[in-house]
């Protein structure tokens, strides 16, 4: 009778299983427009549609153009830039797609470098967890991308598996809008500057015009302005131009910046390994309101002329390389520097001040218990690896391609990869608690201070490296002065 039972349950679990996995499934997308995918593809008008897990069909008039540098090495799975538009394609329209905010502009991401399809979705999952913009928004101060994955299809013919993600800009970071004055003037505010650029050829030497919106400010240090575009001038630019010529001090980054935005980002690189955004591309900087005065007597004033560092193009995270090599059975053999040797501006004026390296330790020990921590990041990789596999998504793409003469980047055995992977990210999410002198016998946290302490003040801080008041205080061990101490109120 045991057997018996025992027999059913197993087969309840079966089918329980098997019905679980043919429901998972992945929205589908397809674009249509005339002529061929080509490299450096202007925008051409077509159409979108877009069939959503449950059967429900959004179709909108679009433009479509390919992007990015190296993604465009990989035309036989091309990444796209879509504007949605109006019925007679005058004008960008918004509209949310997939449960994401109501835009016009969208990235088709393609991943074509990526073996594993969602590097650069999972590390934007975990920033958007870890770190907020220092202001509210409408958006629940998100200071990255949002996305979904699809499956693709390009005038009919499957491309594989794509992201769509919403973009960063003016909205979302929740910059000021230009004012116009109504004589033909306007007051520049909010500005938007994205690091590295393509389009200018020779960065040897700085180069800048009033009209332009790209320039060098120094040695192979290039920037796209990204708003507002249609006012690129030396209003637009200052701002930039001074941080870089006045600011290579401590003072004026503490200043300028907010520390606790700077160490966020500095952590994110060191955890992920994203050794392609430590240094002058991949960021974008962006201040809320150029007009306001850095030296107001009231922070809400003067932090509106502050300057926020958001990520961008996080293929290269978790082992991830910019030219898809597969590092299969070698990633614990990859050697990567916590911290590279160059800091990118302005972090490389404050690797040293106290107070910047307090946040980026007390960051870290508020991290690794939630976004960082070693079942988080395992969690997002194992999410997305099982929607692939189990919607059948993957399988369909690697049967295509390898049906090919030219592929992207993949990997047939998604979930070895995957296991990989989170093998490479217990070995440096230890080395970075080693780094921080951090030890976690038995689960219970022990602050070390041999490299990096806390200030020395008064203030009492919890084992966990969190600053607490006197309203806080129970019968409890903290930490003083690099030293634990009991309180008994």
């Amino acid at each position: 009778m045991r057997k018996k039972i025992g027999f059913i349950l197993y087969l309840v679990t079966f089918v329980g299983n098997l019905m679980a996995q043919s429901t998972e499934s992945i929205p589908v997308m397809r674009v249509y427009f005339d002529g061929f995918i080509a490299r450096d593809m202007p925008y051409v008008n077509g159409q979108m549609q877009l069939t959503d897990t449950d059967g429900s069909v959004v179709e909108l008039p679009a433009k479509f153009r390919t992007r990015g540098a190296t993604a465009q090495e990989y035309l036989m799975k091309p990444s796209l830039n879509m504007k949605l538009l109006t019925a007679d394609y005058s004008e960008e329209a918004d509209s949310a797609l997939l449960g994401m905010r109501s835009c016009s502009s969208w990235i088709l991401d393609a991943m074509a470098i990526d073996v594993i399809c969602m590097r650069n979705r999972v590390a934007f999952d975990i920033w958007n967890e870890f770190s907020k913009l220092p202001y509210d928004t409408d958006f629940n101060g998100r200071n990255g991308t949002d996305g979904r994955f699809i499956e693709m299809y390009i005038n009919d013919k499957y491309y594989g598996i794509y992201c769509l993600s919403d973009r960063i800009n003016r909205k979302l970071l929740n910059l000021k809008k230009v004012k116009e004055e109504g004589d033909g003037n306007a007051t520049i505010r909010g500005v938007l500057y994205k690091s590295g650029t393509q389009n200018i050829l020779n960065q040897n030497e700085p180069t800048y015009s009033d009209d332009s919106i790209t320039c060098v400010i120094e040695w192979h240090n290039a920037w796209e302005l990204k708003y507002p575009e249609e006012y690129a001038g030396s209003v637009v630019w200052q701002p930039l131009q001074d941080a870089y010529a006045n600011g290579r001090n401590a003072e004026y980054v503490k200043k300028y910046f907010y520390l606790e935005n700077l160490a966020d980002y500095q952590l994110f690189v060191m955890a992920l390994a994203i050794v392609d955004n430590w240094g002058n591309k991949n960021r974008f900087f962006s201040i809320r309101n150029i007009s306001k005065n850095i030296n107001d007597a009231d922070t809400s004033e003067s932090d509106r002329r502050r300057f926020v560092v958001t990520p961008w193009d996080l293929d290269t995270s978790l082992g991830g390389s910019f030219d898809g090599t597969c590092y299969d059975n070698n990633y614990t053999e990859w050697p990567v520097d916590i911290i590279p040797k160059i800091a990118p501006y302005p972090n490389s004026e404050i690797q040293k001040d106290p107070d910047f390296l307090n946040i980026l330790k007390r960051r870290w020990i508020e991290g690794r218990e939630t976004a960082f921590s070693i079942a988080s990041v395992k969690s997002k990789l194992e999410r997305y690896r099982n929607l692939f596999l189990k919607s059948g998504a993957w399988q369909r793409m690697v049967d295509h391609f390898e049906a090919q003469s030219n592929k992207p980047k993949y990997v047939t055995d998604l979930t070895h990869e995957i296991n990989l992977i989170e093998n490479w990210y217990v070995d440096r999410f230890y080395e970075m608690d080693a780094y921080f002198g951090i030890v976690d016998p038995d689960g219970i946290n022990e602050i070390r201070n041999e490299e990096i302490s806390f200030k020395n003040d008064e203030a009492l801080y919890d084992l966990s490296g969190r600053r607490v008041n006197s309203s806080q205080l129970s019968r409890e061990i903290f930490i003083k002065n690099h030293k634990k101490v009991l309180i008994q109120p």
